[in-house]
């Protein structure tokens, strides 16, 4: 009887598709259907380092061609799923129409999926928000992300970096050179007297798309005396559209 009340006063839509959603459960306010949309990266056949499909079946700690010639300066990536439809509605959501809990269940997903392959950190560490978007939005969406997914893994949550200066609202539009000249502006910087130094660091991002914020952030992360950094995204963009792909 209570859950058909709650339904009734609270009503929930699926993001993707606009039908209705119990009121218990859809930690992602996707529906069934739309859930099994979400297309996750096989463990074995992708890159370990950037994410892109490897020919030839699985290896061990696989690294494709680019990676292997210039690798980043992380050590592996996770990444929960590739950023398209319906994924793109819930990262929207948890940006931009202020659905902070979606990053708790997010949470719950890299736990349930990736918790096997995130042991030996130390700390989770937040990708920070300029002030102005921080103000604007309320709260850091990577955050929102990284401090239950601490929890659940027993270490630390960290916010270890910050940005300083002024940096565009969005990156939508901007090509890969941009956006690599837009992190490189020293604007990503490790707060003083942060404790990172010595320690096995976990970054989190909602999307990673050319990668430019994730090399800015653990080149300050390293640079603050970590020493490894992993990342964590909820969806990767696929290469061939990385130029159309969100900050």
């Amino acid at each position: 009887m209570w859950r058909i009340v709650l339904e009734a006063l609270f009503p929930r839509f699926c993001l993707g598709c606009r039908s209705r959603l119990p009121a218990i459960g859809a930690t992602l306010d996707l529906c069934r259907r739309c859930e099994g949309r979400l297309v996750s990266l096989a463990p074995g056949r992708c890159c370990r380092t950037c994410g892109r499909s490897l020919p030839g079946g699985r290896a061990p700690e696989p690294l494709c061609v680019r990676c292997l010639g210039d690798p980043p300066p992380w050590r592996r990536l996770h990444a929960l799923w590739l950023y398209r439809e319906p994924l793109d509605a819930v990262i929207a959501g948890l940006k931009f129409r202020g659905l902070d809990y979606l990053g708790e269940g997010l949470a719950s997903r890299a736990l349930g999926s990736r918790g096997g392959d995130l042991g030996g950190l130390d700390a989770v560490v937040p990708v920070p928000l300029g002030w102005s978007r921080r103000l604007g939005r309320g709260y850091n969406q990577a955050g929102r992300i990284g401090r239950p997914l601490a929890r659940g893994l027993g270490i630390d949550f960290v916010p270890a970096l910050s940005r300083t200066g002024w940096t565009r609202p969005r990156q939508v539009g901007l090509g890969r050179r941009q956006r690599l000249r837009l992190a490189g502006d020293g604007t990503m910087r490790a707060r003083f007297g942060t404790r990172v130094a010595g320690r096995r660091v976990l970054l989190i991002d909602d999307v990673l798309t050319t990668g430019a914020t994730a090399r800015a952030a653990t080149s300050a992360l390293k640079a603050a005396g970590a020493l490894a950094v992993e990342i964590l995204v909820a969806g990767l963009t696929p290469h061939e559209r990385a130029r159309r792909g969100p900050s």
